[in-house]
C-alpha cells in the first residue's frame, strides 16, 4: 500500500470536500480518501504509487492549493 498525507487549502463547505475526493478518487489504484473540512488534512491510500505533482495538478486545475 502506498500513502499520501497533505493539506488543501481553501476548503470551505461540504461540497467541497466531496469535488476533492472525489477528484483524488480518479487517481490510479486510489482505495481510499479521507478529507477532514476544518484542517483540510487529506489521506489517500493507493495500490500504486502516488505522484504529488498528479495530486498538485488535479486539484489546482479545480481551483484548491495543496501542501505536502
Amino acid at each position: 500500500m502506498n500513502e499520501l498525507t497533505f493539506t488543501i487549502s481553501n476548503l470551505t463547505c461540504e461540497a467541497c470536500v466531496k469535488v476533492t475526493t472525489m477528484t483524488l478518487r480518479k487517481l490510479a489504484g486510489v482505495t481510499d480518501v479521507s478529507v477532514d473540512l476544518s484542517s483540510g488534512k487529506t489521506h489517500i491510500v493507493s495500490k500504486e504509487p502516488i505522484n504529488p505533482d498528479d495530486v498538485t495538478n488535479m486539484l489546482q486545475a479545480k481551483g484548491y492549493t495543496v501542501a505536502f
